[in-house]
């Protein structure tokens, strides 16, 4: 199993967010970028397969600040050596997809590989209506709505453009937001026609090309978080994509697992069960299994309820058949019981990845850490047991 570091990151302590404007702080910033700088250099060499960040804008409340996963990937990367460096993910219908494309291949190219590139249509309405507004497409929560449906087809528009520009020397494309290039784009440089591709002879632009290419052929690896949905893993299974699930209901994931093995088999991957799929979980392991809830319940146990739950992602918790509201109600034991929480001992943290294991062998394990609520010198000791504890029982 391949194991990845995934920070939102939070900057500032508990009370300093709860005096409110956490983000804007400098000195909250700069500790959060030491702080992972130290915790990235150690996974770096304990053996972790990956680090990666997601992408939200405007949160000056100081959660999930992380508007530019790729620079800080790229940031990171610069101070490791094997460690791979992703984003989960580029929310992909508010980008320039060829800007995006650029990017990470960019940011592949100066790590040599040692990248993958996440991909999400966004939910989060105060900063994806505000930077939507380009394409006229906002935040959704997959509700069929005329919002969500123009925010999937923008989202498979660029998603097909990026695969083009890393997998063609030149192309084309047209579709509802883009024509590239613009019919009758006249260049009439002598230069594209000596030494490049996709002008004709009276100097018409007919294709255009990125440079560089990602330095892994065709491209880096895809992730798609965070789903409890047959469709996206479907369609993850078709692409070749790895989804990584949100949801806890055992009965739940066995029904997506096997839905991705049956639809990559139909697209001629023989994938076996829980291949080229992630479960993402919070963790935190101490020796002492009483003290590693505490610090879990100041990380996870203060951000789900304050900001998750209340924008609908209690339902990564419905069970199978479940039916009616699952409100935004709860606390830290609410989710130990659901299933959420991998925190505990080394020992008591090793049998819910065997039983994880048993049941659905997911290739990739995402693993949320919480620097800001929870104490560098906390992160670090959680960093060394994984490394010494787990990581040799379930490694790749």
């Amino acid at each position: 199993m391949k194991f990845i570091l995934f920070y939102l990151p939070s900057v500032g302590t508990v009370s300093q967010t709860q005096k409110g404007m956490a983000g804007q702080n400098s000195q909250n910033y700069q500790n959060m970028l030491w702080q992972l700088s130290e915790q990235i250099k150690f996974a770096d060499k304990a053996g972790f397969w990956g680090a990666a960040f997601t992408e939200h804008h405007f949160h000056i409340e100081g959660i999930e600040q992380s508007n530019n996963p790729i620079l800080l990937g790229l940031y990171f990367g610069l101070q490791t050596t094997r460690i791979r460096m992703g984003q989960m993910a580029n929310v992909i219908p508010f980008h320039n997809p060829l800007r995006l494309a650029e990017d990470i291949a960019m940011l592949d190219q100066m790590l040599q590989g040692r990248t993958f590139f996440g991909i999400a249509r966004g939910y989060q309405k105060r900063w994806a209506d505000v930077l939507g507004q380009t394409y006229g497409v906002g935040g959704t929560m997959s509700d069929k709505s005329e919002v969500d449906q123009k925010n999937r087809r923008l989202f498979l528009e660029h998603y097909e453009i990026i695969k083009k520009a890393w997998t063609s020397d030149v192309f084309s494309h047209t579709s509802e937001h883009w024509t590239i290039p613009p019919e009758g784009l006249k260049f009439n440089h002598s230069v594209v026609n000596r030494f490049g591709k996709g002008q004709t002879e009276d100097g018409i632009i007919t294709e255009i090309g990125i440079a560089p290419k990602p330095f892994q052929r065709p491209h880096p690896p895809i992730f798609q978080p965070f789903s409890f949905s047959e469709d996206t893993f479907r369609f993850c299974a078709r692409e070749g994509i790895a989804p990584f699930a949100l949801a806890t209901d055992d009965d739940t994931l066995s029904d997506l697992f096997r839905a991705y093995q049956e639809e990559a088999a139909a697209a001629g991957r023989d994938y076996a069960l829980g291949q080229n799929i992630g479960i993402f979980r919070d963790t935190l392991v101490l020796e002492d299994a009483a003290e590693a809830h505490k610090y879990a319940a100041m990380g996870n146990g203060f951000v789900w309820p304050a900001w998750f739950a209340p924008i609908g992602f209690n339902e990564a918790f419905r069970k199978k058949g479940e039916t009616g509201r699952i409100g935004p109600e709860c606390d830290y034991n609410y989710l130990v019981e659901k299933g959420f929480e991998f925190v505990g001992n080394p020992d008591q943290v090793n049998r819910q990845i065997e039983n994880m294991v048993k049941k659905h062998n997911p290739e990739y394990f995402l693993m949320w850490q919480y620097p800001g609520p929870i104490p560098h010198h906390i992160q670090m000791r959680n960093l060394e047991l994984w490394a010494t504890e787990i990581l040799p029982n379930w490694n790749d």
